[in-house]
């Protein structure tokens, strides 16, 4: 593959994943005029958020699936429900429609991970794959900077709902990049690259599948409310609060991509999880502190999250592919991105619910600490039994 064909190829993948996950954080920056127009309360605008993930959830092994057999085919459909659920949601009348929307959207995050895993497998030599899998995993979070910073101005001069309708941009241009990239057929490849330990390789699929579903339950919940937790709680403006998300769409970047790069040279993933998941802790604890410290606090800790919870995912999606190997690939990570998704439509309404019943984000905080609390131990006690 030549060097201009590998970076058209990279920037596919990345906008595969800004596309496959970019709801999330369009939902969260545009979340104040969601919840002016339609009077919803923060735990039904939550319930916009899991149905997008679970939707992403349920169809992964279905997405992955369909990958093993035309990698082509699933990348098409990813970025035509994106243009269909986006749309839906910008026309919507009613709350109802925004719901549906997030839904039809939410086929395309079930098929992000299985399709862009197996357009790695197949066309980067191994030496790469750190790095473009980091480049990749960047997508979300370039998702999320984009969306901080074009959405508020869009919105607050030509409405929300018109800076939706500018963003379909970006499916238009995937979808323009496959035709061009991506052969119409990769069956004949599937049994080409197989993993010489299939025990070893499901063994990683679970344990990676388990702590990914934690990590995505307490990520989702600081996505979805960090911007309106700086404006009700920490006294910033809406301005400052879509700058703080692309803070994170900033840090997660340079994460995701650092943590790819190194990944190797630290042995195991299990040590790259563990080290994530220490500075989780300390990234969230600031989050909590900033409601008294001040709006400074929340910058640094917003700058932790992306740095540590947002680049969790790829360290883990590379040790997928590296175990797995080609033949089998899709359903493996449709499998992981199933825990994944299902993790992300927990986290939004739990901490609603929470914020909403007490009237504080503490709590909420100070759950997600609790949780990678329990999820480094875990990291650690698979680490120490070399996993």
């Amino acid at each position: 593959m030549t060097g201009r064909r590998l970076t058209l190829l990279v920037a596919l993948l990345a906008l595969t994943m800004v596309t496959a996950t970019y709801l999330q954080g369009a939902l969260s920056v545009v979340a104040a005029f969601l919840i002016d127009e339609f009077g919803v309360s923060r735990s039904q605008l939550g319930t916009a958020f899991t149905a997008f993930s679970l939707t992403g959830a349920f169809s992964s092994p279905v997405a992955g699936t369909l990958a093993d057999r035309g990698t082509r085919r699933v990348l098409l459909g990813l970025f035509g429900v994106a243009i269909v659920g986006w749309g839906m949601i910008a026309v919507a009348p009613g709350f109802g429609f925004v719901l549906a929307g997030s839904v039809i959207a939410g086929l395309g995050l079930g098929a992000g991970n299985p399709a862009t895993n197996r357009v790695i497998s197949r066309w980067v030599e191994p030496r790469l794959r750190g790095l473009v899998v980091g480049i990749k995993q960047a997508g979300p979070p370039l998702g999320l900077l984009g969306a901080g910073l074009a959405l508020p101005p869009i919105a607050l001069a030509v409405g929300w709902r018109w800076a939706l309708v500018a963003s379909i941009l970006v499916p238009l241009v995937g979808a323009a990049l496959t035709l061009r990239l991506v052969p119409q057929d990769d069956q004949e490849e599937a049994g080409r690259a197989t993993t010489t330990d299939p025990g070893a390789a499901r063994r990683a699929v679970i344990w990676l599948t388990v702590i990914g579903t934690g990590v995505a339950t307490g990520l989702s919940a600081v996505l979805a409310f960090v911007p309106l937790y700086a404006i009700e709680a920490v006294g910033a403006t809406p301005a400052q609060a879509g700058a703080l998300a692309s803070a994170m769409g900033v840090a997660g970047v340079v994460g995701r991509i650092g943590w790819g790069a190194v990944a190797h040279r630290l042995g195991r993933p299990s040590n790259s999880l563990l080290l994530i998941s220490a500075v989780s802790l300390a990234a969230t604890g600031l989050v909590a502190a900033a409601q008294f410290w001040g709006v400074g606090w929340l910058w640094l800790g917003v700058g932790l999250v992306g740095a540590s919870m947002l680049a969790w995912h790829s360290v883990a999606w590379l040790a997928i592919i590296d175990r797995v190997g080609l033949a089998g690939l899709g359903r493996a990570s449709g499998v992981m991105q199933l825990g994944n998704s299902i993790g992300f439509g927990l986290g939004p309404p739990l901490a609603g619910l929470v914020v909403d019943h007490t009237s504080s984000y503490q709590w909420a905080w100070w759950g997600v600490f609790a949780l990678f609390a329990v999820l480094t131990v875990l990291t650690g006690y698979v680490r120490a039994a070399g996993r």
